[in-house]
């Protein structure tokens, strides 16, 4: 079979997509992108609270609300939607046995 007649062959900016293998975008009057009904929505960005900072001063000052944060000794917290840090299930420290 030669490649003029390959029936799988597709021809130059063609692709899964259309004329030039891009999606449409839709757009707000302003030129901005806009939102499409199935994007989930924006995380929130919340300031961490003081005694947070105290327990945990390795966090910094802003965060996304449920990020989780790793700090020394594997410890683990996780930051709610009022900037209140968490501790999540870290390992325990085993003492050791003289």
């Amino acid at each position: 079979m030669s490649r003029r007649h390959n029936p799988f062959r597709r021809r130059r900016g063609q692709g899964a997509h259309g004329a030039h293998g891009h999606e449409r975008i839709p757009l707000t009057p302003e030129g901005f992108p806009a939102a499409v009904p199935e994007a989930p929505p924006v995380s929130p960005v919340v300031f961490v609270s003081d005694e947070s900072r105290k327990r945990y001063p390795w966090l910094p000052g802003r965060v996304i609300a449920w990020s989780v944060w790793r700090g020394p000794g594997h410890l683990r917290v996780q930051v709610d939607e009022n900037g209140n840090a968490l501790e999540q299930g870290g390992r325990p420290v085993l003492a050791r046995v003289a």
